[in-house]
């Protein structure tokens, strides 16, 4: 059995001030569908934040129905989806029952919906288990089990209580949202608890033959070949601007062996950060001058109006940063109470730690010009 594994949609994603669901639409119209098309895959697994908010915009749902219509509806290709921590899973569930009929799994709301959904193939049925994102409480309440209070304690309880409706022996495949110890984050990612309390320990998984984890945005394996993480569909930002985005494609055989690839996708307009002296980034040399930018000047001094200079040669600038700003030390300095500091010396020194670097003669002499016409002037 072949599958699409993939996650965190974000749909209604702002960033920087700006609603991504126009380039979220050009990449699954002109990328995942087409790939959808030449893979022909068994089913399509999505594991979790579909829209970016519990009560996305519009355009998201509208942009999800369409999605969902021409996978499932025009191509008769089976969809699991499981809700994650962006998510409401009552809403996420809404018409479930219905949308089964129709080759829509909508795995939200615990007490209604995540019964494993089982699909069959020449040798047999494969059960696909979804354990949507819940906080630790919520599964207390649903187990009856007062001894749960961490996500550790709550994915593998509930994992546990799932697989008492898979027989021995037959396949199965995990849906999860989760934070499984190992794995990278990216500053996009929601924290799901406080203190590292979120992390959950791999081998809760291993009783499946694959398990198509989402929450991190990089796409990654976490402590087996068969645990992964697909990433997020965009890059939702900077810190994921050297990650490759796509989808893992995955066979299932007779005997339940598991083989995957990674396909890329790539967006309309990437994500990228650029650097250097702001007379150098202005050339705007290469491609991609409309790709999502963050800059970061190298210049020594400032640069007036900088961002929107260089939004007329790169129009979807979102952020910029420069060096001479920060600096990484103990933030200590030592001066010597008992003598006498001239300006021009406090000068000197703030220069110095500001601009790395001794002040040159030419500098000097006309800072010392200023400073006297100031005195003078008093």
């Amino acid at each position: 059995m072949k599958f699409i594994h993939t996650a965190d949609w974000h749909l209604g994603k702002l960033f920087y001030g700006n609603y991504l669901t126009e380039e979220q639409e050009w990449l699954l119209e002109h990328q995942f569908i087409p790939l959808v098309d030449e893979e022909k895959p068994d089913v399509i697994l999505l594991s979790g934040d579909v829209y970016d908010r519990s009560v996305p915009p519009a355009e998201a749902v509208d942009l999800f129905n369409h999605v969902i219509s021409e996978i499932c509806g025009r191509r008769h290709i089976p969809m699991v989806v499981i809700s994650g921590n962006h998510d409401s899973a009552e809403r996420l569930s809404f018409a479930s029952d219905l949308l089964r009929a129709q080759g829509l799994y909508m795995c939200g709301e615990l007490m209604s919906t995540t019964q494993p959904v089982v699909l069959s193939d020449p040798w047999g049925e494969v059960y696909f288990v979804p354990l949507p994102y819940a906080d630790p409480g919520v599964i207390r309440h649903l187990l009856q089990d007062d001894s749960i209070h961490t996500h550790e304690e709550a994915q593998r309880a509930f994992s546990a209580w799932q697989l008492q409706g898979v027989p021995e022996g037959k396949r199965k495949v995990a849906l999860a949202h989760a934070y499984v110890a190992g794995g990278t984050s990216s500053d996009s990612e929601r924290p799901l608890d406080i203190g590292g309390t979120e992390q959950i320990s791999a081998d809760i998984f291993a009783p499946y033959n694959y398990t198509a984890l989402g929450h991190l945005h990089g796409p990654q394996k976490v402590g087996s070949e068969v645990i992964r993480y697909s990433g997020s569909l965009l890059k939702y930002s900077f810190s994921e601007a050297s990650q490759k985005k796509g989808v893992i494609v995955g066979e299932i055989d007779k005997e339940g062996q598991v083989t995957c690839r990674f396909e890329p996708l790539k967006a309309r307009h990437d994500v990228r950060i650029i650097s250097g002296t702001f007379d150098e980034l202005m050339k705007g040399e290469g491609d991609g001058l409309d790709d999502f930018i963050r800059a970061d000047l190298t210049d020594e001094g400032p640069v007036i109006d900088a961002m929107s200079r260089l939004r007329s040669v790169y129009p979807n600038i979102m952020m910029l940063t420069t060096s001479r700003l920060t600096r990484d030390d103990s933030g200590e300095r030592n001066f010597s109470l008992h003598n006498k500091i001239s300006s021009l010396d406090m000068v000197e020194t703030f220069m110095k730690e500001f601009r790395q670097r001794e002040m040159t003669a030419e500098e000097r002499k006309y800072m010392a010009g200023i400073i006297k016409d100031v005195e003078v002037g008093q």
